[in-house]
């Protein structure tokens, strides 16, 4: 099974509204099984998916739904920045964000550097992040 057609697997599920890791890996159980994948490299491979959004419900659970067209990934990790910025007040290192962010939330320093330059809200200074 190639990428394109795993993510039209996963799409067509998303289409019906959100949907947690357990419905998924039971929905589809025979691509997981045939992929090898157990429910850590499922849920790794939604979390970098440029096509699907996650959000913790109040009782910690994880939801996953169709990412909204209007706004992209590179937005959704800027508002997580922005607001861990502001909750900390002052300029900080790159790598120590990648640590403060929400449980499921994966990203490279390369990301956030593209988020970063993408959102006038950020700006670096080195290896720091500042508001702007």
């Amino acid at each position: 099974m190639n990428h394109s057609s795993l993510v039209d697997v996963v799409v067509r599920s998303l289409k019906n509204g959100p949907v947690t890791l357990d419905d998924l890996m039971t929905e589809h159980a025979s691509m997981w099984h045939r992929l090898r994948w157990e429910s850590a490299q499922v849920s790794l491979w939604l979390a970098c998916s440029c096509h699907v959004s996650q959000e913790r419900m109040t009782d910690g659970e994880l939801r996953y739904s169709l990412a909204n067209e209007k706004t992209p990934v590179a937005t959704r990790l800027a508002d997580e920045l922005v607001a861990l910025l502001q909750k900390t007040g002052h300029p900080v290192p790159l790598m120590q964000l990648i640590r403060k962010l929400p449980p499921g939330v994966v990203v490279t320093e390369p990301m956030l550097r593209t988020a970063a330059q993408q959102d006038d809200r950020l700006e670096l200074k080195g290896p720091l992040l500042k508001l702007a």
